[in-house]
């Protein structure tokens, strides 16, 4: 039951950052703190974010960590 239940969290939390974020978001961790809040990590667009989101709220906040750069070689 508590994986079912950590996966709809996941689920929602998937499609609350692609809602902020747009359809390439997605969730790396999901840790649930004592004081009503779900933080991760998530990559969206080469970018690994980390995130806060508030259950009263109902506030999520981003944060990059940093960014895959892709580097072309000239010839």
């Amino acid at each position: 039951m508590a994986r079912q239940d950590s996966s709809a969290l996941r689920d929602q939390l998937r499609q609350r950052l692609r809602t902020q974020l747009g359809q390439d978001a997605d969730v790396v961790s999901v840790e649930q703190s004592s004081d009503r809040t779900l933080r991760g990590v998530a990559v969206c667009s080469g970018t690994i974010l980390r995130y806060v989101l508030d259950a009263e709220q109902e506030r999520l906040r981003t944060s990059p960590l940093f960014e895959l750069l892709q580097q072309s070689r000239v010839a």
